[in-house]
């Protein structure tokens, strides 16, 4: 029988997540720079696009690679109940306040409804990483090569009886990216290869900061950057 043995955390994926969440918000106010005129944000296949697919990576690698730490070779039921509750909360946070603030265009799966639900679904895979890396792989080569990989035919099934939006300001697709999700619990299985951290000098006190209090700051960071980007066009226009 497989004993309790002590967790290690995996510098180099709390760097990860770190580093995520410090491009996530240099990503969050580019766009509110935008909505004031400064530049042009765009998301179809520009440098914005791929500086998203950038950020979501690292994230959710760190998530799957997190996910296989923590809970393996057991899994702490009571650890992942309440970091699941908290996701919820969060997540229905994010839905409530934009639906009040854009009602066109409310996040109904944004990335924390995403983390919930790749979280659940990778439980059956933590003991099985090598078959999530075989999984999270072909997620990605059948969402790239076919054009029926999918979910989108469930969208528009049940699009009216959710009243849900025709548009949204922020989409997490749980294909491809719960494929990320699987390739991290192969990656936190191989203990990122033995590559213990990434040099980065003056800047791992901060990263390591934001990797802490990720979830937190996920929350509250948009506010007081749109402010700032208000106070610019105040200034500036």
């Amino acid at each position: 029988m497989m004993q309790n043995q002590p967790k290690t955390r995996l510098q180099l994926i709390d760097q990860f997540r770190g580093i995520a969440v410090l491009l996530m918000a240099v990503f969050h106010f580019c766009y509110d720079l935008s909505v004031f005129d400064f530049i042009t944000f765009k998301l179809n296949g520009g440098f914005f696009s791929w500086y998203r697919f950038v950020i979501v990576t690292l994230f959710f690698i760190a998530i799957g690679a997190g996910l296989y730490s923590a809970h393996t070779p057991v899994i702490q039921w009571r650890k992942f109940a309440i970091r699941l509750g908290k996701i919820a909360a969060g997540a229905l946070f994010i839905t409530l306040s934009t639906y009040f603030m854009y009602p066109k265009t409310w996040v109904w799966f944004g990335v924390l409804h995403f983390i919930f639900v790749a979280s659940v679904l990778s439980l059956p895979l933590l003991r099985l990483p090598v078959i999530a890396a075989i999984i999270g792989v072909s997620i990605f080569v059948l969402f790239n090569l076919t054009d029926w990989f999918n979910l989108h035919f469930l969208y528009l099934k049940y699009r009216t009886v959710l009243h849900l939006p025709r548009g949204t300001v922020d989409l997490t697709r749980l294909i491809p990216w719960l494929g990320m999700v699987y390739i991290g619990i192969y990656v936190g299985y191989k203990k990122c290869w033995g590559i213990k951290a990434l040099p980065l000098s003056v800047f791992n006190p901060m990263i390591n900061w934001l990797s802490r209090h990720a979830f937190v700051f996920y929350l509250v960071h948009q506010p007081p950057l749109f402010a700032l980007a208000w106070l610019l066009n105040k200034v500036f226009h």
